[in-house]
This record gives C-alpha cells, structure tokens and sequence, in this order.
C-alpha cells in the first residue's frame, strides 16, 4: 500500500503551464484528439536549430510511449502535442527552458538550445477519467454520484461549493499533497463509487482525477471541465456555509 501511495503521489505533482512553444508546420491527423492525460504512442526526429539531428525514434524502428501532463517527456512535447490527433503530424520549435536548458545533454545538446522536432502520432488513448460540463454537474446532483470539492477553504468561502458536495482540501496553498485527504476514500469510498473532483479552474482536480485513475485504480471519476470558475460562468447555483 505504501507504495502505491508514493505513486499516486509522485503522479499528482504538478506543474501548471502556461508558456507556449512555436508549431511550424501542423498536418491534422483524425480521430482522437489528444488532451492533457492522453496516452500517446509517437514517433519523432530531434534537431538542433542548424538541422543537426540528435535523436531519431524511426531509425531505432520504435515509437515512444507516455503519457501525457505526467512529466516523462520534456515540457515542450507536455504543451506541443495538445490538439493534435492519431496520424498528425507536427514540427514544434522548443525554447531551452522547456526543453534541457542550461544543462544540455552531453554530446548531443548544447547548453541553452532551442530545439526542432518532427513528431507524428502514431496512437493515442485519453484519459481514464471523464471531463464534464456544468449542465452534466446538473444531472449528477440528481444521481449517485459522491461531488468532491477539492480548493481550500479560503477559495469556497469566496465562491460558494456545489450543493451537496464534500469539502475535502487536496492541496495546501503551497500546492503540497495533503496525505489525510486519501483517508476519506479509504473508509468511505470503494473503487466503483462515481465520484467527482472540482477545483478553482479544472487543471488540478484533472491532475487528482489521473492519479486516482492511474494509481489507485478507480474506475468511474469525474473532473469538472473549467472548474467551480466554468460554474460561476454558466449560472450555476452555488451555494454559502
């Protein structure tokens, strides 16, 4: 179990993006379009910016395989890969700082290069999770679902919760995993139960959503597209302690 709990931990640290990277050339793919948590199965040539090659997953006759918004792949592939989908092809020009900065890679990657890729997507699988939308939020307060509201409680105070939903606080103001919040789950929840994640804006209750999924191996989870803001954008009734 303990190891289990590093791992969920491990997956639910997160980073919020908010830079972009260039897209030099997009070719659309079809089919399934890929989203943060996506698992993708891609091939890709590396270059420096004078057309030197570094890396090339063809040659090695092997695509690699991750997923995405977890941190296995450097950040630029994290944001230059969103949107596109199954046969796309893209070339994204990536800054050092969200690709090996200052340290490079030896032999291969000067210090501070801003680097090209040529990816290709060869599959891809979304999420184990499930986004949904406030008028979905609407019909699950008339269902069995458990409503999880992950912010602090300085962010419900302001705003107001989904009537009927749990406070529970994921993450301290500091953006640390609070490890007493899994104890809820472990004496009142099981693995089938329908529950549904909301936070302030949707990115963090995503990232909870794929560790449940992932590590802890819950089969039906929610996170509200947007968050408790994409609510407050569409009307809905929240309501004060």
């Amino acid at each position: 179990m303990r190891l289990v709990i590093i791992s969920f931990i491990l997956l639910i640290s997160f980073n919020i993006y908010t830079k972009e990277i260039s897209i030099l050339v997009d070719i659309p793919g079809e089919g399934v379009e890929i989203i943060n948590h996506t698992k993708v199965k891609v091939h890709y040539i590396g270059k420096l910016t004078d057309g030197k090659e570094f890396d090339n997953s063809y040659k090695r006759g092997e695509p690699i395989k991750f997923q995405i918004g977890t941190r296995q792949v450097i950040q630029g592939w994290e944001i230059g890969l969103l949107g596109m989908k199954i046969g796309g092809k893209r070339t994204i020009l990536v800054p050092p700082d969200m690709a090996y900065g200052n340290n490079g890679v030896k032999d291969l990657i000067p210090p501070n290069s801003s680097l090209i890729f040529d990816i290709e997507i060869v599959d891809a699988v979304l999420p184990g999770y499930r986004i949904i939308t406030s008028d979905q939020v609407k019909l699950a307060l008339t269902g069995n679902y458990i409503i999880i509201d992950i912010r602090t409680q300085k962010e419900r105070n302001s705003t107001g919760i989904i009537p009927g939903s749990i406070e529970l606080t994921a993450f301290d103001e500091f953006g640390n995993f609070i490890l007493s919040f899994l104890n809820y789950f472990n004496k009142n929840t099981n693995q089938n139960d329908k529950i549904i994640f909301v936070s302030n804006k949707g990115e963090i209750s995503e990232i909870l959503a794929n560790g449940f999924v992932e590590s802890l191996q819950y089969k039906n989870i929610y996170s509200v597209k947007g968050g408790i803001q994409s609510l407050i954008d569409n009307d809905f009734q929240l309501v004060k302690n």
